[in-house]
């Protein structure tokens, strides 16, 4: 009799140990399921996080900026940053904002992977530059690091194009016109011919 009332207790105490520890064990997979679906859906973050890591990593870092052209403020370069035996490379955007800020340039960054979405989405805002609208109306389209494709129009008026280095900021837009949005469109495609050769 008082075994069996010794062994109660026990048995509650481990069953209820093995609960825990079951509970933890599934926990800890689902951590690491979420954390390599959020790597793999967001990895654009990631390369981004990746770059800050070279230039911040407390070791020698070299820099390789290739001047590609200038679209009126903005600046663009394809750039490549070496730390150790590490390296990657990436578009760069410098708006001149005229020293309005503490610096005088917003720099974004457009990787690889984000051009083909980036031209296609300037070639479809592009193409409702003849279309009238009763409504207000926008399109836009933004960069994980925040570089904008904005187009608006109210009713009966004109479409008005904006690319912004960092939407964020106002003094970091410039308007386009069709002009400007080809010339943008090249410079990107030789921008990225460059990173496939530097790469």
């Amino acid at each position: 009799m008082n075994v069996k009332r010794l062994l109660l207790p026990l048995l509650l105490c481990g069953f209820v140990g093995f609960l825990c520890f079951s509970c933890s064990k599934d926990a800890a997979q689902s951590q690491t399921k979420d954390t390599n679906e959020l790597v793999a859906i967001d990895s654009l973050t990631v390369e981004l996080h990746k770059i800050d890591s070279f230039m911040n990593s407390g070791q020698l870092v070299h820099l390789d900026v290739y001047e590609i052209g200038k679209l009126k403020s903005i600046s663009i370069s394809a750039q490549k940053v070496t730390a150790g035996d590490l390296s990657t490379t990436w578009i760069n955007m410098r708006k001149d904002c005229g020293n309005e800020y503490y610096y005088s340039f917003e720099d974004a960054r457009l990787l690889s992977e984000e051009c083909p979405y980036f031209i296609n989405a300037i070639n479809t805002i592009n193409s409702n530059r003849d279309r009238v609208v009763d409504h207000e109306e926008r399109f836009a389209y933004m960069t994980k690091d925040d570089i904008r494709i904005l187009a608006y129009s109210n009713a009966g008026k004109k479409w008005t194009f904006e690319l912004s280095v960092d939407c964020h900021k106002q003094n970091s837009s410039i308007s386009l016109n069709t002009d400007d949005i080809e010339e943008l469109i090249t410079l990107i495609e030789k921008a990225q011919s460059k990173i496939k050769e530097i790469k």
